[in-house]
């Protein structure tokens, strides 16, 4: 499993152009360095030597100029051409969300039929170059209400590419150029999974669920790694999730009838309440994830595999998604429930890879990420950005506007000298306290909710 650093580790694979001639290639995998055996290769993220965490090499991904499609490797297997550098990671663009960035430039059905994908914020791609486009500007410029109603007025025209859109040349293109890499990644997250489950009996195990392009994929890959339908899945319903989460929940469990779907929520607490009695949360105070989330999901497995010695829990993070997640181990049993083992089998793919899978494997997704969010879970999350605010307020206009009278509301009484900046410059996303609520008016104390004990808070003296 291991090589020098120096040592090319590509696999040989036969592969036909398009004039029918068979050549052999050579396929680059995943490639892993650990630092403390003197920069050996890996074809894991644990080095076999040590044990140690392996580091995985920055992706890169290239762009076919023949075929306008995003590659992974460098030499295209459709034309064997040679791309040219466009990103370190990249998501397609679907037609619902082409339409809003087609009418925020003025230009509505522009790109219909051109090749166009995202690599993360103001960079869209079409046909291999990065089109002009701020999202800074578009949301100073345009009124959430007109970008909806021109959605609507639109949409019946749209719909044609919207149903259409896996039968577009450039989507076949792009399943079949990079079909090679999605084999490798998708048969290896497989072997790592059945070897996890041996240890386990059928009903230790479960995937956790949250509605989101990773656990969907995770969720795939276990019931085909598996050959089995009836692994348990719990959802940890916040009540926070988009519009659209609920209605996929639903296509899931009639896609697969035999598939358990727990649910866990907390039912005796209302998030906007709490958000009038001790503030909105922050990127410092998430009182929401511990008291609808965590706590809520960790009742659930406790409940639910109460007769078990041993859990294994699938979860679907990527190391990717954030600077904190790419510290996570793909194993782990540092968890609350102590009997708990967590996996994660993709945890090392790049959102390229994710949506690779989806598309080649025509898996059924949330509809969140057609009309442009880029991630799915709450949609108020402080930790959101701008743009995913933005998006909120046109295809969620009445809970956004309902949030948003909260956080002027809590603004005012905190003191703020211009309430309506602060929101919507994210100052309360930074807030630390909340001196000034009705609640600590009369009160030489300062509360703040306790991030370890759900319906918990902390009381601290305030400085005279």
């Amino acid at each position: 499993h291991i090589k020098d650093r120096g040592t090319n580790r590509a696999k040989k694979e036969k592969y036909i152009l398009y004039n029918n001639v068979e050549k052999e290639r050579e396929y680059v995998m995943l490639k892993y360095i650990c630092e403390k055996c003197n920069g050996i290769e890996c074809e894991t993220s644990v080095c076999p030597i040590c044990n140690s965490r392996a580091k995985l090499e920055k992706s890169i991904i290239y762009w076919c100029e023949n075929c306008n499609i995003p590659i992974y490797e460098e030499q295209c297997s459709l034309c064997g051409k040679k791309g040219s550098y466009i990103g370190t990671d990249m998501r397609p663009v679907f037609p619902e969300e082409r339409l809003m960035i087609e009418i925020m430039l003025g230009e509505p059905f522009k790109y219909v039929s051109q090749s166009v994908w995202n690599a993360g914020g103001n960079n869209y791609i079409v046909n291999g170059k990065k089109i002009k486009f701020s999202i800074k500007n578009v949301m100073k410029e345009y009124d959430p209400n007109y970008i909806a109603g021109e959605l609507q007025r639109l949409q019946e025209k749209n719909l044609e590419y919207e149903k259409n859109f896996y039968n577009d040349l450039h989507i076949k293109k792009f399943i079949e150029a990079n079909s090679l890499r999605l084999n490798e990644i998708s048969q290896e997250a497989m072997r790592y999974i059945q070897e996890k489950a041996k240890k386990f009996a059928e009903n230790e195990m479960f995937v956790s669920f949250s509605g989101g392009k990773d656990s969907t994929v995770t969720s795939d890959l276990v019931m085909k790694a598996l050959r089995r339908e009836d692994i348990i899945h719990i959802y940890g319903d916040t009540t926070l999730e988009y519009s659209t989460t609920g209605i996929y929940l639903q296509k899931f469990r009639k896609k697969y009838p035999n598939t358990p779907m727990l649910i866990a929520k907390n039912k005796e607490q209302d998030f906007n309440e709490l958000c009038k009695v001790i503030g909105p949360p922050s990127r410092m105070m998430r009182w929401c994830c511990t008291i609808f989330k965590t706590g809520a999901i960790t009742r659930k497995i406790e409940s639910t595999f109460r007769n078990s010695k041993n859990i294994l829990a699938f979860q679907g993070i990527r190391r990717s998604e954030s600077t904190a997640r790419n510290k996570y181990d793909r194993e782990s049993n540092d968890s609350k429930i102590a009997k708990q083992v967590v996996v994660s089998p993709i945890i090392d793919w790049q959102e390229f890879d994710v949506w690779l899978y989806i598309i080649s494997n025509n898996v059924e997704f949330n509809d969140a990420y057609r009309q442009g969010f880029s991630r799915v879970g709450c949609w108020c999350c402080p930790n959101n950005s701008g743009w995913s605010e933005y998006l909120s307020a046109i295809y969620m206009p009445e809970k956004y506007n309902k949030f948003h009278n909260i956080l002027i509301d809590f603004a005012k009484q905190t003191g703020k000298t211009d309430p309506i900046n602060y929101v919507e410059d994210g100052g309360w996303k930074a807030r630390q306290g909340g001196n000034g609520l009705e609640f600590s008016k009369n009160t030489i104390l300062e509360v703040k909710p306790c991030a370890l004990i759900e319906n918990t808070y902390n009381f601290e003296l305030n400085k005279p």
